[in-house]
């Protein structure tokens, strides 16, 4: 008698903006195995897959799930930020906290949509100060105005939010600067957030979710950024430049095989050192230490050698005891007759 799979473990695996042709494709393989159930649920970018496994024991239908968002991870790669319990907030911010890095806003629109998403997590205490040090601050916020002022054109919106994302990281001494800007008159809403000198930017189509989408996007560059990710729909700037929105620069994504590759190569050429100090010190003597015949002018070299370090300065008695068994210890062990033969001394 077959037993019944009645136990179910769920599994949430989290995403923002994730390529929705790579998520059909994998749900609908899965969907097709026994005893398995995907829900999908979406809001201002986030995609968020709930997997269901049944099996008979606990631990199979935890097993299956976990296999399951492998998966999902595998193929969606960087969209998905987290699994189980916690919002992108959450994620970003612990990301932040390791890095022990800290976000600020350009004003008080901008701070009111990251404090409604770090507002859910207790993290967001951690890396986001509402405003104390920032907006919140009159004279703070005089100094964002003043120094974003000098970096944009007079209506040139895009630059406008750079502009006051430089300038509220570098006046709050944080290493993110985030502003949100435009979305009126059926405008382009612009994001930027401010990291090491660059602005990185995204705009938004007029939409009822448009300022909360920019908002969980600016949280995803964060968090790309903290992790040296890829960024996909970011137009990078120089910060505090005359830039085009047309005309971003390129950013080079991160290679994850070159460092371990510069490793090895390190690491070989050590070796190759050490094995050539080795062959070249020690590979040129016999077992007893005895040195390898060498040509006549280095043996000459080494007899003047020798002599000068013999002779040091010593009373006459050591200098003919020296020269004695100098003498005594490179005389010949026989001598040569007229007939050619050889005998030894008397």
């Amino acid at each position: 008698m077959q037993m019944e799979k009645n136990v179910e473990k769920q599994l949430i695996v989290r995403t923002f903006e994730p390529d929705m042709g790579q998520l059909k494709a994998l749900a609908k393989q899965i969907v097709s195995m026994p005893n398995v159930t995907l829900n999908l649920y979406g809001q201002a970018g986030e995609v968020l897959i709930v997997i269901t496994a049944r099996a008979i024991a606990p631990a199979a239908a935890t097993e299956l799930t976990e296999t399951l968002a492998d998966r999902f991870e595998q193929v969606l790669g960087d969209s998905v930020y987290g699994r189980g319990k916690g919002s992108l907030a959450y994620f970003t911010a612990g990301e932040m906290i390791e890095n022990e890095t800290s976000v600020v806003a350009s004003d008080s629109a901008t701070g009111a949509l990251l404090s409604e998403e770090f507002s859910h997590t207790k993290r967001g205490n951690s890396v986001f100060d509402f405003g104390d040090v920032s907006y919140n601050d009159s004279r703070v916020m005089g100094k964002i105005k003043a120094a974003a002022s000098r970096n944009y054109e007079k209506g040139n919106v895009y630059q406008m939010a750079a502009a006051r994302a430089v300038a509220a990281a570098k006046c709050s001494r944080a290493e993110f600067g985030v502003s949100v800007t435009g979305g009126n008159d059926g405008r382009p809403l612009y994001l930027a957030v401010a990291h090491k000198g660059y602005v990185y930017m995204r705009s938004f189509k007029p939409a009822p979710d448009a300022a909360k989408r920019a908002a969980l996007a600016s949280l995803d560059i964060i968090r790309r950024l903290s992790l040296k990710a890829p960024l996909e729909e970011v137009r990078m700037f120089k910060a505090n430049t005359d830039f085009e929105w047309d005309e971003p620069l390129t950013r080079r994504r991160s290679n994850k095989v070159l460092g371990p590759v510069i490793v090895l190569i390190v690491l070989l050429l050590a070796l190759a050192g050490t094995c050539w100090y080795l062959f070249t010190h020690f590979s040129l003597g016999g077992a007893d230490g005895d040195a390898m015949a060498v040509d006549n002018s280095t043996s000459v070299s080494q007899s003047v050698s020798e002599t000068e370090s013999v002779s040091v300065p010593t009373d006459d008695s050591a200098s003919v005891t020296q020269s004695t068994s100098s003498s005594a210890a490179t005389a010949p062990s026989g001598q040569t007759d007229a007939d050619g033969k050889v005998r030894p001394f008397a």
